[in-house]
């Protein structure tokens, strides 16, 4: 083994090739520093060695392994060194003792309680413990009143690595062999790197968390895209939070109670609300409740219960409220998305009804000798409720009549369009033939009409017949406004009502009511949208001027008329716009 110094461990020359510089320290450290480089395992952990003062070459076993006649396992070998030291069995080896026992302490409470009681065995002290400086790490016996001043018959010592504090030693003992001062000086740097492996662990897991958490968004943000209805949207959404929280219990109702979701829960009712959902959420533990919202729309509220095991952390709730916001945001898209369709099939179906509206209406006017006619509908939406028709009937003795119609449906857009699709066709089918009584006419429209009305619903009706050779209507006004009849000689008359609105009331009379029409006079029918038209002061137009137009101008044509009233009209109104179905017909005789 070669010559031994004659310094009191025996460390004092090296063998030929040993690769251990001892760098002046005392024969103890040295020895401590070689043995920490041999227990650790690792000749790499470079700033662990130096930290000791121990600066590794290549092959630090090579070393041992000239030291002939000693045992083949590393801590063998270093305890039977050791017991060629003078001092050796009492302080280095427990020292052998602690550094082969370290790795095995896989938590921080193991190593503390492995040096408070490999610390207690060197000084034979019976009571002990590490203080912090607010509570005792471990501790043997009874703990003085003061830890770091305990009195007489006790000794401290700082357990510390660089400037970093971990606390003290406190032991029972009139003083301390050298090896317990060696042993805070190993295991203070071993608690550093312990430490730092505990943070650098849980930094891993965090990331490791966060990168699944990350996938996690990423796989429910493309699968919701691929997702078309709100059901499979919300299961989708359920099953991520139950895999990824590991939740057993889970319910999920929409903004009217209904019940969109529910798992681990049993047999729940369609819907929930009220007392109802409150018995559901206390009886089964679902102790988490968050609303799906988007901005300011809610679809509704997710309740959970907690995990299979543990509790939900403040970030988990946070990434749970992360997955709900996003399938919130994709039941908003979704919705926007029917909303679109839904609208699409929508203006569909009325352009579908605009058309068969406007078929219905007549393209070309009829217009007898002397006589001019001009009408327009102006639907209030898309599609309206007024009716106006005008067509020549056979007539006894051989001759035609002028026969005309206009109607009002109560209320306004598609429904009211069915309706007067109903009005028109029973007209047509009972006035396209010569009419002995109008009254009577309407009277048999009044019962077609209750037989199919929808709710309460009915119409306003003018109609009747024009005798073009002698100028003789005949007409009903079923709680129509008042036609005017506005004569050449400057006389306006009032075609008052001759029975109730069409449909709104079985078994009612009407009556025939009768005119004349010379040359030069006109005849205006309109609907209420027009004379009820609003300016700003909110003044309603009125017949009066539609009257005085006509008055203005005895020269003009019917389509002149026509387009005057409509001026008249739009003038009222100034920026304003209409709050009805317009409908105007003008019937003039000419001279």
């Amino acid at each position: 083994m070669g010559a031994l110094c004659h310094q009191p461990f025996g460390l004092g020359r090296q063998p030929s090739g040993c690769s251990v510089k001892l760098l002046g320290l005392g024969p103890t450290k040295a020895f401590v520093a070689f043995l920490l480089g041999i227990a650790s395992g690792d000749t790499r952990d470079k700033k662990k060695s130096a930290s000791l003062g121990w600066r590794p070459s290549a092959a630090p076993t090579h070393c041992l392994d000239t030291l002939l006649g000693m045992p083949t396992n590393p801590f063998a070998r270093l305890r039977s060194l050791a017991l060629k030291i003078p001092e050796g069995p009492q302080e280095l080896l427990p020292l052998i003792d602690f550094l082969e026992a370290f790795p095995q302490q896989g938590r921080e409470e193991d190593l503390i309680h492995l040096v408070g009681t490999t610390a207690m065995g060197i000084a034979k002290a019976r009571q002990g413990g590490l203080w912090d400086g607010s509570r005792w790490l471990f501790l043997r016996g009874t703990a003085p009143p003061f830890p770091t001043h305990p009195g007489d018959g006790w000794q401290v010592l700082a357990w510390q690595y660089g400037e970093e504090v971990y606390g003290h030693l406190v032991l029972h003992a009139e003083s301390l062999p050298q090896a317990v001062p060696l042993l805070l000086s190993i295991s203070a740097p071993l608690l550093a790197w312990r430490r730092a492996e505990a943070v650098r662990s849980s930094q891993n897991q965090a990331l490791a968390l966060q990168l699944s958490r990350l996938n996690t968004v990423f796989d429910l943000t493309r699968n919701l895209g691929q997702v078309e209805t709100r059901r499979d949207l919300v299961r989708l959404m359920a099953n991520t939070l139950m895999g990824e929280f590991r939740i057993m219990r889970l319910l999920v109702v929409d903004a009217r109670g209904r019940v969109l979701h529910a798992k681990g829960l049993g047999t729940l009712p369609e819907a929930l609300e009220g007392e109802g959902l409150l018995e559901v959420v206390q009886t089964r533990g679902l102790i988490h409740a968050i609303e799906l919202v988007d901005q300011s729309h809610s679809h509704g509220f997710a309740y959970a219960a907690e995990p299979a095991v543990g509790r939900l952390s403040e970030d988990d709730l946070v990434f749970l409220r992360t997955l709900l916001n996003l399938t919130s945001s994709q039941l908003s898209s979704l919705e926007m998305r029917e909303a679109r369709i839904q609208a699409e099939r929508m203006e569909k179906d009325l352009d579908l009804a605009r058309n068969i509206q406007r078929s219905l209406l007549p393209k070309t006017l009829p217009e007898p000798d002397g006589w001019q006619c001009a009408a327009a509908n102006l639907p209030y939406q898309a599609v309206g409720g007024d009716l106006y028709d005008l067509w020549l009937a056979g007539d006894e003795p051989p001759g035609t009549r002028l026969h005309l119609a206009v109607g009002d449906i109560s209320g306004k857009g598609l429904p009211a369009s069915l309706m007067m699709t109903q009005l028109s066709a029973f007209l047509r089918a009972m006035a396209d033939r010569p009419v002995a009584d109008w009254g009577r006419l309407a009277e048999r429209l009044n019962r077609r009409m209750n037989d199919v009305r929808d709710r309460n619903r009915y119409t306003t009706l003018v109609a009747g017949s024009l005798n073009p050779a002698n100028g003789d209507l005949r007409y009903v006004n079923g709680g129509h406004n008042p036609p005017l009849l506005v004569r050449a000689t400057g006389e306006v008359v009032r075609l008052a009502p001759t029975g109730p609105m069409v449909g709104l009331l079985p078994g009612v009379s009407f009556r025939e009511g009768r005119a004349h029409l010379d040359q030069g006079d006109v005849l205006l029918i309109f609907t209420d949208g027009l004379v009820e038209a609003e300016n700003a002061a909110g003044e309603e137009l009125g017949d009066g001027p539609l009257a005085e137009v006509v008055l203005r101008r005895p020269e003009a044509g019917a389509a002149e008329l026509f387009e005057a009233l409509l001026v008249e009209a739009f003038t009222h109104l100034g920026n304003g716009r209409f709050r009805d179905d317009v409908t105007l017909v003008v019937i003039k005789r000419m001279g």
